[in-house]
């Protein structure tokens, strides 16, 4: 299967829609925090099933020789869609971990959604390892959506550290998984995330850690400008109220 054959570009286009028709739902159909909480977490359950039958299709449909080790998540998007679906399906909001798992599983999905790496992997489209990896990527971009518009998440530079610390203890579970179960291709640590880039580990590590801390401080200090501005105008707007109320 080849990038935007007739059945992919069918798929974006659905994920478009669906995507579209979620947040609203979510926006104007959804009165309470409590429904729009419950809508977040239910996504979330559905994230982490979607990557266990996806970890389960690769088991059953491709031989590896790997047996049930290839029911371990053994990629960035495969761990993070499996802890970030249980964490806001189980968990609370604006939990640390999202400071790292958000990134890499919005940027991962939205880059597979439009550009899958694993298409050739057989001639089918509805292959159940292709058909179950896309609709996993497709809703973690889903879920980070609603999470950012649910107020799960922001971003922050008081916790740039989470992101490097996220890819040194997936690096380190990736040698556990490459040296001690022999499965291949772990964490990118023998393997590029893109075939003839130097996408690996370190890659993703240095350039990565660099690009979120540049993010969030931005993010940030426009953050507090623009509270400032906003404060600022508020006042200004009560002082000739206040004045009026004196004079009578």
């Amino acid at each position: 299967m080849r990038l935007y054959s007739t059945y992919h570009i069918i798929f974006i286009v659905l994920f478009l829609v669906i995507f579209a028709a979620a947040i609203l739902v979510f926006k104007f159909a959804l009165k309470t925090d409590k429904a729009r909480d419950v809508f977040i977490r239910c996504i979330g359950g559905l994230l982490a099933i979607s990557l266990i039958l996806n970890r389960i299709a690769i088991t059953v449909w491709r031989d590896q020789g790997l047996g049930i080790r290839a029911l371990i998540p053994n990629s960035y998007c495969g761990m993070t869609n499996l802890l970030l679906g249980l964490f806001v399906a189980f968990g609370k909001r604006n939990m640390k971990a999202f400071q790292f798992l958000f990134y890499f599983s919005f940027l991962g999905g939205l880059a597979t959604v439009f550009y899958p790496t694993f298409l050739n992997q057989d001639p089918s489209f509805f292959f159940p390892p292709t058909i179950t990896g896309m609709n996993h990527h497709a809703l973690g971009v889903l879920l980070c959506v609603v999470m950012i518009l649910g107020k799960w998440f922001e971003p922050s530079f008081k916790c740039w550290y989470v992101l490097p610390l996220g890819i040194c203890a997936y690096t380190i579970f990736g040698l556990f998984l490459y040296d001690v179960l022999q499965i291949p291709e772990s964490m990118n640590i023998d393997q590029p995330i893109i075939p003839g880039t130097p996408m690996k580990w370190w890659f993703v590590l240095i350039v990565g850690s660099a690009i979120e801390i540049a993010f969030t401080f931005a993010y940030d200090k426009i953050k507090a400008y623009l509270t400032k501005k906003k404060g600022v105008e508020q006042t200004e707007t009560a002082e000739p109220v206040q004045n009026n109320g004196n004079d009578e």
